[in-house]
């Protein structure tokens, strides 16, 4: 007599082998699948805001803020996979991811080595914390600068010749050039301080902005609730006798598009109509999603809150 056996189609060895796991076996096995926080994204439910913080991959020129036990370490990556930063002299073991015999010794060591070995296994994070306040230096000087120290033997103090201060000063330079008194260049937010509101465009260059004003009146921009259109203008007839300086307040939180692209982006809205809303789609809003590509605004947040505030104060006075 002939023995006819089915194989059951589209199960894998390895899917018949969980089926045959108990039910104990195979939950412990999914949690094992699970990444871990030292190796691996983070892109499911509430800890997607974990793996944007911790696992945004770094570039050329990125200050990398590391959380050691006990202390953070600084460094700037400058690319392939390897940072620049300081170590504890040669002559000192480093135990895991301590660095206490630089601190004992006063003493640190400018060192390249591969990112994973500058963090053994704990969390870091792309941080380029004062990029909002200063215009960092051209990618190549920050990079070229911190070759160049390879080697050296630095004073190491805790509270001023620190690892952060180290990567600071390769970052922006000292002295400092600060963001809100320099020209603009092509990509920046401009913001603009009308008597009672701030308006805000983005600098295209050769003296030119694009933003959202109102159709056919000049570049006011700030009635709500109405259809405006996209136009590029030069800046000087934009500003008008009004104060204004480059505040690309966002860049120590997302991290910019690049420049060639905030600017073909820009200049592809003009002539486009726009649904003007002081709350939800406002002149900060436009200029903040060229940049970022995160439609934001510090104006609707405060006039949201005023407005809650407003409406508490006649409750509160009911009650």
């Amino acid at each position: 007599m002939w023995k006819i056996s089915i194989r059951s189609p589209g199960l894998s060895s390895s899917q018949k082998l969980q089926q045959k796991r108990p039910r104990r076996c195979r939950q412990a096995s999914r949690q094992w699948q699970r990444p871990c926080l030292g190796s691996c994204s983070l892109a499911w439910g509430p800890l997607a805001d974990v793996n944007h913080l911790f696992f945004e991959e770094p570039e050329p020129g990125d200050m990398i803020e590391i959380f050691h036990i006990g202390y953070k370490d600084w460094a700037i990556y400058v690319g392939d996979g390897y940072v620049i930063h300081l170590a504890p002299p040669n002559q000192f073991p480093r135990i895991g991811s301590s660095n206490m015999f630089m601190f004992l010794s006063g003493k640190a060591v400018v060192t390249k080595e591969p990112l994973w070995r500058a963090a053994w296994g704990c969390l870091r994070r792309v941080n380029n914390r004062l990029d909002h306040k200063f215009r960092p230096r051209p990618v190549n000087q920050i990079i070229s600068s911190a070759k160049e120290m390879v080697g050296d033997t630095k004073t190491y103090e805790v509270i001023f010749d620190n690892s952060e201060r180290f990567a600071t000063n390769l970052r922006y330079g000292w002295p400092r050039c600060k963001m809100s008194g320099q020209d603009p260049i092509p990509g920046d937010m401009i913001e603009i301080r009308r008597p009672v509101y701030k308006h805000w465009v983005i600098y295209v260059g050769d003296g030119l902005v694009v933003h959202v004003t109102t159709t056919g009146s000049g570049s006011s921009g700030n009635h709500p609730c109405i259809m405006v259109e996209v136009k590029c203008e030069r800046l000087q007839d934009v500003v008008g006798n009004d104060g204004y300086s480059v505040n690309n307040y966002l860049d120590n939180k997302y991290r910019p598009r690049p420049t060639n692209k905030i600017v073909n982006l820009a200049k592809k809205k003009i002539g486009e109509t726009w649904r003007y809303n002081l709350l939800i789609s406002n002149c900060e809003h436009f200029a903040t999603e060229m940049r970022y590509g995160r439609p934001k605004s510090k104006q609707s947040k405060n006039a949201m809150a005023f407005m809650g505030l407003s409406m508490a104060v006649p409750l509160a006075l009911v009650i």
